[in-house]
């Protein structure tokens, strides 16, 4: 009968406890290289970040200091942006801490916790870690990412890196049996991406297409009240499109959507490329065909999946959210060509296309064969050749702005007037912000902001802050690892006590749910019985699995071959497979013959992990 894992490789020299040891060795490779880089990324923000507004946060200044009203502002229209959730979380942040650094802080603690959880998530996938999954941090917290790290506001972008991440993950891991659920998860996350800008919906217009059809599909599974659930998180997105577009205007300084001609396929392509970060500027076209050829091979491979249906529902996903980060780079290129050449290459961009990587790395994991093997180390490599690059160019534009701001901050402590400070704002990134920090200023000045509260201030942040955000990040990881594991391990005892209740139940659903396979042939099903206790396991993307010792009965169909084969009546040990899904087991009838639960979950390899009862 068909299996629902592959058999494992072909064993080698090593012994079981020499593997043991090396995976911990890589593993704490892993780690280190994560909290190493994570120290870094939060070095450079704190060395050159500045307790003083930066580009377009100049703009915000009343409206997080109190002098303009919040709920307007919440939904103010900014470049081609309505930006409520990071603007929400911003005005957070900044009344809690009065300090512009807070927002810097935040982006680096989200990269981290997102590099962490994609590595944690591909050695799930492949039964082991990787060295080359060191890719996850190195890609995402290079100082590369100056333009954001320096910008507390650009939270914007982070929020949109890790909810587009989340959604390629979602729509990897969704099968038809998790489709409802799958479905929730997406949806909830499409609302927040949505909340995030003109860049989030976009995004989010496919992945609509995705939940509708994943909707469609619950109906004719018989679930009609979840079919309609699913529906209207698919409505959702193009509901609050039509709300976004109502007074909708075309930012003044901007070209007319799709001015500069060849130039918008330069611009598309300098964001696609600048996912590996803006050090790679002088080679990013090398970068852009290395993207095109992972694109094609993925692209090829995700579709061969839409002709099984049980991989169809997560290959429609993927394909839904790909071309939600396409259209980014898309629009971006129709948007920004006018303005001149290279435009495509700033820092900022590098959160909005980054996902595509990694969710090619996930899913070449999670397919395991050559590419799952060339792929992952392919992007590592790529990721560490740019690294040096993206280092020396984010030190040398960090410097920049921080020399810029740091005199900003001297002039304030010297009591200038804003028209003196201003001045100091032509050629950095606070050009064309000289009226907006002529107002801002005094405002700044009466909160007592950094620099700005008055002579002879330091301008430094409070410590306080800096360390309850640190402590409550810790406890706050380790909540969410206590409560995670203690939900893993309710689950595991609910779904183990289901099936000590309902033996007989399930003897049934595995007679029928076989017997529709038409396997074996010449055979039907007579009778099955459960002579043992289920062996519970975990699949290689965190789910329940029960390897269930079973004694099957045939009986020889009438006029067949096998009507005369006396052993055709013999019954047979196997091991029944049943999935958890959504509180319930079920089966497809899939059964491994000749082998108890034990080796059963030994011959699936690394897909299965046994949980042991007193887990």
């Amino acid at each position: 009968m068909s299996q629902e894992y592959p058999p494992p490789p072909p064993s080698t020299s090593q012994t079981p406890s020499s593997q043991l040891v090396g995976e911990r060795g890589i593993r704490l490779i892993l780690l280190t290289a994560w909290a190493a880089l994570t120290a870094a990324a939060l070095g450079f923000v704190f060395y050159l970040g500045t307790n003083s507004p930066s580009a377009d946060e100049w703009e915000f200044v009343p409206a997080v200091t109190g002098h303009d009203p919040l709920g307007p502002w919440l939904w103010a229209q900014h470049n081609e942006h309505r930006l409520p959730l990071p603007r929400l979380v911003y005005f957070a942040l900044f009344r809690l801490t009065h300090d512009f650094r807070a927002g810097m802080v935040l982006q680096v603690a989200m990269l981290s916790g997102l590099g962490l959880w994609l590595m944690n998530l591909a050695a799930r996938f492949r039964g082991r870690p990787h060295w080359a999954d060191v890719f996850f941090p190195i890609s995402l917290l290079h100082v590369g990412h100056w333009e954001n790290y320096l910008i507390g506001y650009q939270i914007c972008f982070a929020l949109l890196i890790v909810l587009v991440t989340a959604l390629g993950v979602v729509a990897l891991r969704t099968t038809a049996e998790t489709a409802f659920r799958s479905g929730v998860i997406a949806g909830a996350l499409t609302v927040l991406l949505v909340l995030c800008g003109g860049s989030g919906v976009v995004v989010a217009v496919p992945v609509a297409g995705w939940l509708a059809y994943l909707a469609a599909s619950v109906w004719r599974g018989g679930s009609k009240w979840r079919g309609l659930v699913l529906a209207a998180l698919a409505a959702f997105p193009v509901a609050y499109l039509a709300v976004y577009l109502d007074g909708y205007h075309r930012p003044a300084h901007h070209p007319p959507l799709g001015d500069g001609g060849v130039g918008v396929a330069l611009v598309t392509g300098e964001t696609l490329a600048v996912a590996f970060g803006a050090g790679i500027r002088g080679e990013w076209r090398t970068m852009l065909a290395g993207m095109l050829l992972l694109g094609g091979i993925t692209l090829a491979a995700v579709s061969r999946n839409l002709k099984s249906p049980a991989t169809r529902p997560a290959a429609v996903g993927l394909i839904a959210v790909v071309a939600g980060v396409a259209g980014v780079a898309l629009v971006i290129g129709l948007g920004r060509a006018g303005l001149g050449p290279k435009m495509g290459l700033a820092s900022r961009y590098a959160f909005l296309t980054w996902p595509l990587l990694g969710i090619a790395y996930l899913f070449w994991v999670r397919r395991g064969g050559w590419g799952g093997r060339w792929v992952p180390i392919g992007l590592c490599v790529a990721a560490a050749l740019a690294f040096p690059s993206n280092t020396g160019y984010g030190l040398g534009m960090g410097s920049h702005v921080r020399s810029v701001l740091a005199g900003v901050e001297a002039d304030a402590r010297a009591g200038l007037p804003p028209e003196l400070i201003v001045r100091r704002f032509p050629d950095s990134l606070q050009a064309y912000q000289e009226e907006r920090g002529i107002r801002a200023i005094p405002m700044l000045r009466e909160a007592g902001v950094g620099a700005f509260a008055g002579p002879g201030t330091a301008g430094d942040p409070d410590p306080w802050w800096i360390a309850g955000g640190a402590v409550a990040l810790v406890l706050a990881a380790i909540a969410v690892r206590w409560l995670g594991r203690l939900g893993r391990a309710v689950q595991v005892e609910r779904a183990r006590e289901l099936f000590r209740l309902q033996h007989e139940r399930f003897e049934q659903m595995l007679l029928t749910a076989a017997a529709a396979t038409g396997k074996p042939r010449g055979l039907t099903w007579a009778g099955c019985e459960v002579v043992g206790d289920a062996v519970l396991a975990r699949d290689s993307v965190g789910g329940i699995v029960a390897l269930v010792p079973v004694v099957i009965r045939f009986e020889p169909v009438a006029g067949s071959d096998m009507e005369d084969v006396p052993a055709a009546r013999e019954l047979r040990r196997a091991t029944a497979v049943f999935t958890f899904n959504s509180g319930h087991w079920h089966t497809d009838g899939r059964v491994v013959f000749n082998l108890d639960p034990r080796q059963a979950a030994a011959h699936f390899g690394k897909h299965l992990t046994v949980i042991e009862p007193h887990h």
